[in-house]
């Protein structure tokens, strides 16, 4: 789907960090009962989601379920699980002919849709309380009309990482330091002796999505440009463009990193699932750069995907660049969220299913069950699981950094938005494109305005 609307922070705001998703605040835990008030009537409901091979986000969404239905007896709900491609086409078609699911998942590659009315707005229905602000900022947006509304609860809050193989380091002589960052020299390195001993530096597939292949640039500009000249560059506000000095030092960086073989020969095809066996199971890469959702796949068993017991898994921070202005931030970015049919028969009765979420039990429950950062406020002292290790490594990965919400996919315009995926997700990290080339292409759309 195309993506546009507005950007998620004013690049003037930009600057201004986010409350990290990691570290959320302790609130009051609401009973369930407050979570799941009866509706009017027994109702029967349709949610799609994606999510079809990630077991314990699956869980969460059927506890919402298994509440909803205890505080309703009579009522029931249906989801039906989904590849997130295959799910945004089902969705496009059933918009289009009036029909669709009551609840559905919504992410920021779908955008186009708020203000083509398909999505209820939920600023009256959800108790807000319960949800971090700058979440809720998140989906707070200009809707048909240009009318504001709150279009969506954020369920995933997540940010940008690069896991690595402690074991793999080892064994081509790589010492993290104890910042967990190199500089740019020093990550060249790491990621020479990464292919010279017969690996690829990073685990990405840009088969099935449209941004694993963007991670290292984004950091990369991030790193120099800092958050402000960052989201002028790709609002196409017209300070910073593709030709600037800056931004041409970290593409010809890049393009270094590229030309040493760092990214698969398969890129193209590769999967995003195929990326994480890649990386965990085969240990084929040093590194993979993915969103902290990395856990929702991973922290599974084996038979299902997941990494095995005996890998050793380790964080990072990206590089730092010469003379950058951006040092120590990194991406905050809101992940899969639950929207309402504004078009459906049963809007109410949908609305306080999703409500169901907006409870910081079921944050906490989120938390345990997938590792991964939520939206929902939670109480850290009864988050409990298997993986306090993973928590603690995240937390001493992310001390000292400073998150900012920038998407590039909520912030372009469409035409520069298309290039963007077709030039940095995927020709650009497979070697097809030059700098110069891809600087062409990025600054006629950036130019064009559309």
């Amino acid at each position: 789907m195309r993506v546009g609307g507005p950007p998620a922070t004013k690049p003037s705001d930009a600057a201004k960090p986010a409350a990290p998703a990691a570290q959320p605040a302790a609130t009051t835990v609401a009973k369930p009962a407050e979570a799941a008030k009866p509706v009017a009537a027994p109702i029967a409901l349709r949610w799609w989601s994606h999510w079809a091979d990630a077991d314990n986000n699956k869980a969460v969404l059927n506890e919402a379920v298994s509440r909803f239905e205890k505080a309703n007896p009579g009522s029931k709900v249906e989801i039906t699980w989904y590849q997130k491609n295959e799910l945004n086409q089902a969705l496009r078609g059933n918009f289009q002919a009036g029909q669709g699911p009551d609840v559905f998942y919504f992410d920021t590659d779908a955008l186009e849709v708020i203000e083509g009315g398909f999505l209820a707005d939920l600023s009256g229905g959800i108790r807000w309380d319960n949800v971090h602000p700058w979440a809720k900022e998140f989906w707070t947006r200009a809707g048909p009309g240009g009318k504001q509304g709150a279009w969506a609860l954020p369920l995933e809050a997540t940010t940008e990482e690069l896991y690595y193989n402690k074991q793999t380091f080892s064994e081509l002589g790589i010492t993290v330091p104890p910042s967990l960052r190199f500089d740019e020299t020093q990550f060249a390195d790491v990621v020479q002796k990464c292919t010279a001993g017969g690996k690829d530096a990073f685990a990405v597939g840009v088969g099935d999505r449209p941004y694993p292949g963007t991670y290292v640039t984004n950091y990369l500009l991030l790193s120099k440009l800092g958050a402000e000249d960052l989201g002028d560059l790709w609002t196409g506000g017209g300070k910073v463009t593709w030709k600037d000095l800056r931004v041409q030092e970290v593409l010809g960086y890049h393009k270094r990193l590229v030309d040493m073989k760092a990214y698969p020969t398969s890129i193209s095809s590769l999967k995003l699932g195929e990326a994480h066996r890649y990386f965990h199971t085969e240990q084929k890469a040093c590194m993979m750069p993915v969103g902290s959702w990395y856990t929702s796949r991973s922290f599974l068993p084996v038979d299902n995907g997941g990494q095995p017991q005996s890998f050793q898994l380790g964080m990072l921070n990206y590089p730092t660049v010469k003379d950058g202005a951006g040092t120590d931030l990194k991406f905050q970015a809101i992940g899969g969220s639950v929207a309402v049919n504004a078009k459906g028969k049963n809007v109410d009765q949908a609305t306080t299913l999703v409500n169901v979420l907006a409870d910081p039990e079921m944050g906490n429950f989120w938390s345990a069950k997938t590792s991964i950062q939520t939206g929902i406020k939670t109480d850290p002292s009864k988050i409990q699981n298997d993986y306090s290790w993973y928590f603690g490594l995240y937390a001493d990965t992310n001390k000292s950094i400073k998150p900012v919400v920038l998407n590039w996919q909520a912030m372009m315009k469409p035409g520069m938005k298309e290039a963007y995926t077709q030039i940095m997700n995927s020709a650009f990290p497979a070697g097809l494109v030059s700098v110069s080339d891809a600087t062409e292409k990025l600054e006629q759309a950036r130019a064009s305005g559309r």
